[in-house]
């Protein structure tokens, strides 16, 4: 059952809305950042565990840790069965309603609740009830699509690598509302001319860098879920394994920097429709529609993808002529309910 606060809103208002919830996370979460012991985060292994949507979330984070030497793993929870060993000193959960089952089942084979660390939009979820350090996101009004709790989290996932990194970039983070209304009026008629080109694809295939692979499987699950288009994401390099020789019927959304404008480029001989998404400016890569994005570390800039990822999403919506705020399949045993029973569909 949905709790009636979790979904208010249609999915282009929670675009709307989310420059303001951005200022407001960076605020809490600084705030809550001062409340950890940092140090010890620094110096442990960790596990990021989300599903859906939020395990899209973790990956750019969990990549910007293991880039400084961190120890993280990333995890959708049902990967963890009951006789799975501890694999982390601290498990680091995340749920925008807090009430995915697959998320609290695995907070529970961390033996010690006082290294279980949740990250939610809703609160008293039963997620935040097992973990013993929680962030609270104040439950941001959301759509049913998440858009606003969705890009709340990006950032308090962000701000927190940033933070055991020990490279907090708070001009950055503080910057990022202004940023995304700049690349919304930038990235719209990119975008829209790109939907254009993808009517009636076979499939979107996303591929991105590492440090880029939130937006690229982000961005998928968007196409499916909203204008339930055919999509699928891989890294790069997996992605040049064989997957790139089903082009054909298909349109492409790059994501990244040099290697990823070579293979745009490459794509081209086959006459498909190509977005590329990068902080490189100098590329002009002729039949390609590129959208150039500020040069930022990747927690911030993941942001700014992300919200190319939901103008794609609008676009396609309109190309298609489908409803972005309609669910097809009814989601039977994905949420608890408020008291952690098994309940029905919801918001990740």
């Amino acid at each position: 059952m949905l709790q009636p606060q979790e979904i208010l809103i249609p999915f282009a208002a929670g675009i709307d809305a989310q420059p303001d919830a951005v200022a407001t996370t960076c605020t809490a979460t600084l705030r809550w950042l001062d409340t950890l012991d940092i140090e010890a985060l620094r110096h442990a292994r960790l596990l990021f565990i989300g599903i859906g949507a939020s395990h899209a979330l973790l990956a750019t984070t969990v990549d910007t840790l293991r880039g400084a030497g961190v120890y993280a793993l990333r995890s959708d929870g049902d990967d963890l069965p009951p006789a799975c060993p501890v694999l982390a000193d601290w498990y680091i959960c995340v749920s925008q309603s807090g009430r995915s089952p697959e998320v609290v089942q695995a907070a529970r084979h961390q033996p010690d609740p006082r290294r279980r660390l949740s990250i939610v939009n809703q609160p008293d979820s039963p997620l935040e009830r097992e973990c013993g350090v929680a962030l609270c996101l104040g439950g941001l009004v959301d759509s049913g699509m998440s858009s606003v709790a969705l890009m709340a989290t990006a950032l308090a996932l962000g701000m927190l690598g940033d933070y055991i990194t020990g490279d907090h970039r708070l001009a950055d983070w503080r910057q990022l509302p202004q940023r995304l209304v700049a690349l919304r009026a930038a990235a719209q008629p990119v975008v829209a001319r790109f939907a254009e080109q993808s009517a009636g694809i076979g499939c979107v295939d996303f591929a991105a860098r590492a440090s880029s692979l939130t937006a690229a499987e982000q961005g998928a699950l968007f196409l499916r879920e909203g204008p339930k288009v055919p999509a699928m994401a891989s890294g790069t390099r997996n992605y040049l394994h064989g997957m790139t020789d089903s082009v054909g019927n298909t349109a492409h959304v790059i994501i990244g920097g040099a290697r990823e404008a070579l293979l745009a480029r490459q794509l081209t001989e086959f006459n498909v429709p190509i977005l590329l998404v990068t902080d490189e400016k100098d590329v002009v890569i002729p039949g390609v529609e590129i959208l150039y994005i500020p040069p930022l570390a990747a927690g911030p800039r993941v942001l700014l993808e992300i919200l190319v990822m939901e103008l794609l999403a609008l676009s396609l919506a309109g190309v298609w002529g489908g409803d972005i705020d309609a669910g097809v399949v009814k989601r039977l045993d994905t949420k608890l309910d408020q008291q952690g029973a098994p309940a029905g569909n919801g918001p990740l």
